[in-house]
């Protein structure tokens, strides 16, 4: 029998005994109803707890965002309100905080609040996070290295050895370290010394570095270094394009010029053709003009001629079109072009038909320094002054008859461009000019015929109006300044364990002298090794030790002044030390380290050498060094050879009557002032060997002892020569071994002569200034220069590469133990020209053309006097060994000459001309070698003939 209920089954059976079993699944329907019941309940269970679960998620992170931003707020507020109280912005609750912030945290006491703040800020955002913790702690470290550095700094020495000192000293100062730093600074210290703390801080603080950063230093400075290649490459890969590029631009130009050229010397070869069509005679020995023909177009006027003007005079043409074309072309044939053959500029502008003008009166050419006259109108009858002339025949020397026709050779640009008489000349040419032209006739006048010289007038000196006068109200440090930088001096010395007595300071005008008396048993060299530090304590540019001061038993220590006062020329021309200076070569240097006007005389110096680098004041000390010449002496006593191969620093000071010629600006020709110069000194000594004195001084006295007692010829008063050379690097590129023998033979005998050398360069190398140039100038001013190497080249010692620049220098002169610390005197560009332009207007300047053209004839042969054997246009004494040398090698190059016969480019030039005018070898071809025309035996042959 079964029963079924629900989940319940029951089966009776009866057995073999008659007994009933009850077999009953109860425990697996009771585990069915549980299972289904349990299923229910878990299911009610589950969904009861993630309903609580999801309510406490909800209340812990409301609870959390509130408590981090009450933090954040909390933080805001502490730092807040301890970074005000820092400034005494809380009252006396702040001061009190920021009392005991100081005492812990010294300095640093000041950025402790945001770190503070920032550090609590990165924990509540990385909680938990591994790599911020160290970063957290990387943090911590670089601000207690921090702290060690501020401690070192402040000066540990000063704070005492006591947790209670670091405290009051930091408080008190609000400088140094803390209690912290102090502390840590103390004992490293004392356990590793000063040195070993140093490292030790900075390897922790570039470890911390890292850490924070994550970024490697090394690989950092690897990429910094990569880029610098890159860019170093790129920059010179583009320079060699831009070289390329002006290259090809120079190519072209040059094209361009040649076409110019051979188009200008093809009419020029016309009008040579239709020059030559005309009769030119030569001089006769009748010097009554006849009378030329009239013509049909008006009538003879006649013309009085009085007294004063039976003269004979030349008369000048002047320069039409055609004359300028030929200048140019002659000055064309001075760089090494020459042509064939050409008439002078007087026939072509004989031929050539000037328009009509009338002329009151004679007008003076400054150019060719001759009387240019305008006659009559082309009807003018030359019968009337025949009489004047027949009268002033008998002044007319050295003429000669000619041929009627003679063929020459170009003479050199200067020859003719000068103005000066035409020895073949005719009468014929002047009927011609009479006739053709507008009336004007030259009459060639003997060189014999000398007009004694007009007497210059008295030497009117600039006044000192057109000078700028200093602000009395000049910016000074005040004295109360002075002393506390003295005082900080002396406790930074202390610290370092050296104890010193400040016994003097001199103010100038850039730089504070500190002179320090050491005690007992400190080393002069301690002082010196303590440079860097004294720097950084006195937050200082830069200074210089002197030690010791000459002439004392101290140690100057020069530091620059907060505000510099500036040094005009004005005020130094003013002072009674200038005033009452004897020499005429005064040179106002400046002011030196106490405030004394520096003035010296360049005759005892007696050269000088001025280096440093660009900006640092050179150009300005030559232009002080002229204005002091100009201020003192007349041109009767000092003339003055400028050479400025960078053209725009000495031009403006031509004009002057001081100059002895125009501003030489060619590197060639100032080769030839500094030969002038030596030719100048032998013939110097000629004179007073002659005379029997020993110098300058003593012969122009003799000259003044004879002028006084009289006589028939009297030699004249010499005058003392300066030559100043703006930039002598661009010299000695162009020619080394001529400009070196020059100023060495100079600066070794000239001073006796009144000859003194003014050297200036920015280039201050070893190959610039040579050890012979350097021993023979024993005065140097020395300027800022990048590196000690530089300054022990001009000094032969350090100094110069401490110097501020703007004038600051070291004067060096000769006698001088040591250097003395100048500020040189300022002048403006605009008072420059002022002066100058005075001088002009009140003063004659003297002609010098005879020395002007024997520095040209020396600037183009510089070099090469041994091997000239007389006149321009015989041939060079190598002549021959250069045709054989060129027609064997089969090439023909000035640079193969100079390596091969051992002599300057100018020579080699020379003689390749002459070889091209034999015609040995050919034109030049631009960029092209010369061809060689001949060969052995022609050339043999060539040599036997001429």
């Amino acid at each position: 029998m079964t029963f079924q209920k629900k989940n319940v089954i029951i089966v009776f059976k009866a057995s073999n005994s008659g007994l009933l079993t009850l077999t009953s699944f109860y425990r697996t329907g009771v585990k069915e109803m549980a299972t289904q019941r349990g299923r229910k309940t878990a299911s009610g269970r589950k969904r009861t707890n993630n309903r609580k679960r999801n309510t406490r998620r909800k209340q812990d992170s409301f609870s959390t965002e509130v408590k981090d931003e009450v933090i954040l707020l909390l933080g805001i507020a502490v730092t807040i309100l301890l970074f005000l109280s820092n400034f005494h912005l809380i009252g006396k609750a702040g001061d009190a905080v920021s009392a005991v912030m100081f005492g812990v945290f010294g300095i640093l006491a000041y950025i402790t609040p945001p770190v503070l703040f920032l550090g609590i800020l990165f924990l509540i955002l990385n909680l938990g996070n591994r790599v911020a913790t160290i970063k957290l702690l990387a943090g911590t470290f670089l601000f207690l290295d921090l702290e060690v550095v501020a401690a070192l700094v402040g000066g540990i020495g000063n704070a005492g050895s006591t947790v209670a000192s670091y405290y009051s000293y930091a408080n008190t100062h609000k400088m140094s370290g803390g209690v912290i730093g102090s502390a840590l600074a103390g004992g490293l210290t004392k356990t590793i010394g000063m040195v070993g703390t140093v490292a030790l801080v900075l390897i922790l603080m570039m470890l911390c570095l890292v850490l924070l950063t994550e970024k490697s230093i090394v690989r950092q400075l690897a990429g910094a270094g990569r880029h610098v290649y890159d860019s170093a490459r790129e920059d010179v890969e583009n320079r060699i394009e831009r070289n390329e590029i002006l290259r090809e631009q120079r190519l072209q130009e040059r094209e361009i010029r040649m076409q110019e050229r051979a188009e200008r010397e093809k009419r020029r070869q016309e009008e040579k053709s239709l020059r030559m069509d005309n009769k030119v005679s030569g001089i006769t020995d009748a010097t009554t003009l006849k009378a030329p023909e009239k013509t049909k177009k008006a009538e003879a006027k006649p013309v009085s001629v009085s007294e004063e003007s039976r003269d004979v005079r030349q008369l000048q043409i002047e320069e039409t079109p055609a004359v300028q074309d030929m200048d140019e072309i002659e000055k064309i044939h001075i760089k090494g072009i020459e042509p064939v053959q050409s008439m002078k500029a007087e026939d072509v502008a004989a031929i050539e038909k000037p328009e009509k003008k009338p002329v009151k009166q004679p007008a003076y050419n400054r150019e060719h320094k001759v009387q240019v006259m305008e006659s009559a109108p082309d009807d003018f009858d030359m019968t009337q002054i025949s009489a004047a002339l027949e009268e002033s025949a008998d002044r007319i020397a050295g003429l000669t008859p000619e041929p009627a026709y003679v063929r020459t050779k170009p003479v050199a640009g200067k020859a003719a461009e000068s103005g000066q008489p035409i020895g073949n000349q005719s009468t014929q040419t002047m009927q011609s000019a009479g006739q053709k032209t507008a009336g004007v006739a030259e009459i060639p006048i003997s060189d014999q015929i000398s007009q004694p010289p007009k007497k210059p007038k008295p030497y009117k000196k600039p006044p000192l109006t057109l000078l700028k006068r200093s602000d009395a109200s000049s910016n000074k440090n005040s004295e109360r300044q002075l002393k506390e930088t003295a005082l900080q001096l002396k406790q930074t010395l202390k610290t370092f364990g050296v104890n010193v007595t400040i016994t003097d300071i001199s103010q100038g005008p850039a730089v504070t002298r500190y002179e320090l008396q050491p005690e007992m048993g400190v080393k002069v060299s301690k002082i010196v090794n303590l440079s860097d530090d004294i720097k950084l304590n006195l937050a200082a540019t830069d200074i210089r030790i002197e030690a010791p001061i000459p002439g004392k038993a101290a140690i100057g220590i020069e530091v620059p002044n907060k505000e510099n006062s500036m040094v005009l020329l004005r005020d130094l021309l003013e002072s009674d030390n200038f005033k009452n200076f004897k020499s005429n070569l005064s040179f106002a240097v400046g002011k030196d380290i106490a405030g004394q006007t520096v003035v010296t005389d360049i005759a005892k110096m007696p050269h000088v050498l001025i280096a440093g680098s660009t900006g640092s004041g050179k150009s300005v000390c030559i232009n002080t060094l002229i204005m002091s010449i100009l201020y003192k002496a007349s041109p009767e006593d000092v003339k003055l050879i400028m050479v400025d191969p960078k053209v725009v620093e000495l031009s403006v000071y031509n004009g002057i009557p001081h100059l002895l010629l125009p501003v030489v600006t060619d590197p060639k020709k100032a080769a030839g002032a500094l030969h002038w110069g030596v030719n100048e000194m032998t013939e110097r000594y000629k004179k007073f060997e002659d005379m029997h004195v020993r110098d300058l001084k003593g012969y122009n006295k003799k000259v003044e002892e004879m002028t006084e007692n009289g006589g028939a010829e009297l030699p004249q008063k010499l005058p003392q020569i300066v030559i100043i050379v703006d930039e002598l690097a661009d010299l000695m590129m162009v020619a080394p071994g001529e400009v070196e023998e020059s100023i060495c033979r100079l600066a070794q005998l000239a001073r006796a002569a009144g000859i003194h050398l003014v050297i200036a360069t920015q280039r201050p190398s070893v190959d610039v200034i040579t050890g012979l140039i350097k021993a023979n100038m024993p005065s140097r001013i020395a300027f800022a220069v990048s590196s000690g190497v530089d300054s022990r080249t001009i000094l032969d010692m350090n100094g110069a590469e401490k110097l501020l620049g703007k004038g600051d220098m070291l004067f060096y002169p000769q006698g001088y133990p040591k250097p003395v610390r100048v500020q040189g005197a300022f002048v403006s560009d605009k008072e420059v020209a002022d002066v100058v332009d005075y001088l002009k207007e009140n003063n004659d300047v003297q002609s010098q053309d005879e020395v002007n053209q024997q520095i040209e004839a020396m600037g183009n042969g510089s070099g090469d006097a041994p091997g000239k054997n007389g006149g321009e246009n015989e041939r060079d004494m190598y002549f021959a060994d250069a045709g054989r040398f060129i027609i064997d090698k089969d090439k023909a190059s000035i640079g193969m000459l100079q390596r091969v016969f051992k002599i300057g480019f100018n020579r080699a030039a020379r003689i390749m001309d002459q070889l091209c005018d034999y015609g040995v070898v050919g034109e030049e071809e631009g960029t092209k070698p010369r061809k060689v025309l001949m060969t052995e035996e022609q050339f043999e042959q060539l040599l036997e003939e001429i």
